[in-house]
């Protein structure tokens, strides 16, 4: 999964799918149910299939994307043309995403690239004006940045406003003064400018004061005019709990200005729409102020990025291209939210009107991410550059200076570790999946059977030799339907079906079993059933319609209405034979969605507070230490913790010959002879690595000395056995009570010396701080090749980095799945402190993949000499797992490995 995320084409391709799936699958359960969902997809069918010609019916805008419909051969396929609103969106998000690299993203940039799918599914999946918006964006976001990209931009909003929207015009000229603005290094006096947030604030609240003055003089009309007059309308006012109102009331022309001002500002920080505490509201409010409050931070980021080309420091200027690019993808949004707070007229439709410029949003975000990551690095780099001139300790080595300067500030392709985290605990997944299937069948099982039965009825009126009053009878029909939606569901009508059938049940639960309705712009009025009986929920369909035709009629009697509409038996009921509810298998795959969704919100969340190191791309994020060596998970050394250098060639003695190798070209320059091994806690390697790795230089000619400078819980004498005197060691020849000589033991190995840590003192960290330790270490560099030592962990106690502090590098051993990422931070920051060498970090415990050919150890593995030995192996090494690694499987009653 992580590698599918890798390619930005890859990712557009997977998010345009989940783009045409959400539409598919939502639109027909929120079109006409939720707010304004479906009214324009309504309003669009109705002109592609009207009698009428467009400009009789008089819908404006709505005609001419009825006619790009048509054009198209859409006009009777939902479906293909929810797909193709769909793919158009998905296209302009894919679009930017390659224009941006857009793999690497920020968590800002990666949710909305997440969230943009399902805006595209929930508003652009159906009929929909915004379908030729989406296609203008995509031809912005294509364009080249030079000045002819330039134009071909300016055309196309101008376009979007000659042809289509006139408002986009207005988009056109803001989206030029913003670059303009954008790009500007000093003020008319000279001064430079500081490019702030609040600057750009500012800069939006002039825009929007002048475009709504700019309307008042060219119209004579209020700045907010054509959004108020929109909400006067007989359909508005009968649902103003979404209208943009007035939030002042001033002379002309600051009254409408200053509420145009409100309203852009209202966009950024939406509290009118929290203030409705409504879940929609809230939701759509939340997400306005994240898509806005970020483009002006990426609006802010631009113009620093203008600025920085001003900069002494090259390190700190932003490319030219990269700049401009990220000043188009967001001039045209932020052009938009101007023209939004003259023009929106309610806060539902203000998120479906957005939702096409979105995808910029996206790449501006995105790049502006990347400027504050390339700018932090820049700013640390100078920093270390300033301390390193003022230390006065010895001279870092690179290895330590590159520690220093990133420190984290890589960028991180976040949306390939969230997929990993998916990757890794897909069992979640599956579990809650299953789990729901479950419940969706368990519960379906339970439920009592309900069947039902549909009568339909023609709504009509007299005839009419007049085109003009056929259509105005059609209108009128549609308007009565409603009334006669509330007659059918009456208690007086539930009343009439229980006479007439004789029923038990009661008028209100006779009452509830009756639901009726039209689909949008027809004249056919469904009356529908619900009974737990197939044969009851016939007959009281058919007995509803009955009735109601009954009282239509008898009520039109009664006032004497002339031309009123009437009803008709359409269709009659027939005895359903299968259940409407419950849907078992419905029940089943929602049951089963469900629980995958709350699968991958555990993954997800397990993901992200487990914080054991599982990659050395992390090691390296949190230290900034390059990796030097991994060791696997083998049987060899869980059963030994010490190999054979001199027998039959393994897959870990491998590795530690090419840690062995590795070592050799660190710091050349200083190149280190006194080589302390620590953790940053117990259990994590440590002593396996020290005494192997003292082993494969030994074995490679040099002459090595091995120093248990564990005094704590040393570990150094039980590994290797040969019968080693732990009576007198390091404490002795540090408290004075014995020389090197006497306390350095030979071992089979040749070549390799060992200093066991002799008797626990009752002052460990006092005698590894003296200067006799380090006097000892002079000494045993000047007659050995190589000095390793075996460290404490650095966490527990302080001994470790005394012993990092005298040693000439340092090799830190990170547990794989176990060390955490605080852990190991603070493990680094306090060899950091100490002025420590660090040469890099060596991978523990690591768990072996099994590919093709052989294993392979996870994250830095071995390669011609280990495959020839696992494939000349017969399985003798298999994988084991964490609990059965290096510390955790030595043998009952024996210490565990530190």
């Amino acid at each position: 999964m992580q590698r599918l995320v890798s390619s930005p084409l890859v990712l557009a391709l997977l998010l345009g799918i989940a783009a045409i799936i959400i539409g598919l699958i939502s639109r027909a359960t929120i079109t006409g149910r939720f707010g304004g969902f479906g009214n324009d997809a309504g309003t669009i069918q109705e002109i592609m299939t009207s009698p009428f010609s467009a400009a009789d019916l008089g819908y404006g805008s709505y005609s001419v994307i009825a006619g790009f419909y048509s054009g198209l051969g859409l006009a009777d396929s939902p479906t293909a043309a929810s797909v193709f609103g769909a793919i158009i969106g998905a296209t302009a998000l894919g679009v930017v995403l390659v224009r941006v690299s857009g793999v690497h993203l920020g968590r800002v940039s990666l949710v909305l690239a997440l969230t943009t799918p399902v805006l595209i599914g929930l508003y652009q999946a159906t009929y929909t004006k915004e379908v030729l918006i989406s296609l203008g964006i995509i031809v912005i976001a294509l364009m080249p940045v030079n000045w002819i990209g330039e134009v071909i931009v300016v055309v196309t909003l101008l376009l979007l406003g000659l042809e289509y929207r006139t408002y986009w015009s207005i988009v056109a000229v803001v989206y030029v003064v913003i670059r303009v603005v954008l790009a500007r290094r000093h003020t008319l006096t000279g001064r430079r400018i500081r490019p702030t947030v609040s600057r750009v604030v500012w800069v939006l609240v002039g825009l929007a004061a002048v475009a709504g003055l700019a309307v008042w003089i060219g119209t004579g009309q209020p700045a907010d005019y054509y959004r108020t007059a929109v909400n006067e309308g007989e359909a508005r006012q009968a649902n103003t709990g979404s209208l943009i109102s007035r939030f002042v009331e001033l002379p002309e022309p600051i009254g409408g200005v200053v509420n145009v001002v409100l309203t852009t500002m209202f966009f950024i920080v939406p509290l009118p729409m929290l203030a409705k505490l409504s879940p929609y509201y809230l939701l759509i409010g939340c997400y306005f102020a994240l898509i806005w409050i970020s483009a002006v931070r990426a609006g802010t980021a631009t113009s620093r990025a203008y600025n920085s080309a001003d900069s002494p420091y090259r390190s700190e200027r932003v490319p030219v291209a990269e700049t401009r690019l990220m000043a188009r993808f967001i001039a045209v949004p932020l052009a938009f939210l101007i023209v939004q707070g003259l023009f929106e007229p309610d806060w539902g439709s203000a998120l479906r009107h957005a939702t096409p410029v979105v995808p910029l949003l996206v790449g501006a975000v995105a790049l502006a991410e990347r400027q504050h990551t390339r700018t932090r690095q820049t700013h640390q780099t100078r920093q270390t550059r300033q301390t390193r001139q003022t230390r006065q300790t010895r001279n870092l080595p690179m290895t330590a200076r590159h520690s220093l300067t990133t420190d984290g500030a890589d960028e991180k392709n976040h949306l390939a570790t969230y997929a990993g985290y998916l990757t890794r605990w897909f069992w979640m997944i599956v579990a809650g999946a299953v789990a729901g299937a479950l419940i969706g069948w368990g519960a379906s099982a339970l439920m009592t059977k309900q069947y039902t039965a549909t009568s339909q009825l023609y709504v009509g009126t007299s005839n009419s030799m007049s085109s003009a009053d056929a259509y105005r009878g059609s209108l009128l029909s549609q308007a009565q339907i409603g009334t006669y939606v509330e007659i059918a569901t009456s208690r007086a009508l539930a009343e009439r079906v229980v006479d007439d059938l004789g029923l038990d049940e009661s008028i209100s639960e006779v009452s509830e079993m009756i639901t009726a309705g039209a689909n949008r712009d027809t004249v056919v009025l469904g009356v529908d059933v619900t009974a737990p009986d197939a044969v009851q929920a016939r007959d009281m369909a058919n007995s509803a319609a009955t009735q109601l035709t009954e009282m239509v009629h008898e009520l039109n009697d009664i006032t004497g209405a002339q031309g009123a509409t009437a009803l008709a038996p359409l269709n009659d009921a027939t005895t359903p034979e299968d259940p409407s509810s419950p849907l078992m298998m419905q029940n089943i795959l929602i049951g089963g969605a469900a629980g995958a969704l709350l699968g991958v919100i555990a993954a997800l969340v397990r993901g992200v507070t487990d914080r054991r190191i599982r990659s050395r791309e992390e090691i390296e994020t949190i230290t900034g230490l390059p990796g030097v060596g991994m060791i696997s998970t083998t049987n060899d050394l869980s059963d030994r913790h010490v190999l054979d250098f001199t027998g039959a060639p393994v897959a870990a003695a491998e590795q530690f010959r090419e840690l062995r190798t590795n070592l050799r070209f660190l710091d050349v320059d200083n190149h280190p002879t006194v080589i302390a091994v620590t953790s940053g806690m117990p259990g994590e390697g440590k002593s396996t690595v020290a005494t192997n790795l003292a082993l494969a230089l030994a074995d490679d000619g040099e002459s090595v000395c091995l120093v248990d400078a564990d005094l704590r819980r040393p570990q150094v004498a039980s590994y290797l056995g040969e019968n080693l005197q732990t009576a007198v060691g390091l404490s002795t020849v540090l408290a004075g009570e014995a020389e090197v000589d006497d306390v350095a033991q030979k071992v089979r190995a040749e070549g390799l010396s060992v200093i066991t840590s002799g008797p626990q003192p009752p002052n460990p960290a006092e005698l590894l701080g003296s200067q006799r330790f380090s006097a000892l270490l002079a000494a045993l560099s000047e007659r050995y090749d190589y000095v390793i030592i075996d460290a404490s962990p650095v966490l527990p106690v302080t001994d470790a980095t005394l012993v990092a502090a005298a040693a000439d590098g340092v090799l830190l051993a990170v547990r794989h799945a176990n060390t955490t990422s605080d852990q190991l931070a603070q493990t680094s920051t306090n060899l950091r402190q100490v002025g420590a060498h660090v040469l890099g970090t060596v991978v523990t415990m690591s768990p072996l993949k099994v590919s093709g050919y052989g294993r392979k150890g996870y994250g830095y593995g071995y390669e011609s000499t280990a495959r020839a030995v696992e494939q000349q192996q017969s399985g003798d090494t298999t994988e084991a797992s964490d609990a059965g690694g290096l510390a955790d499987s030595v043998a009952p009653g024996s210490n565990a490995q530190q």
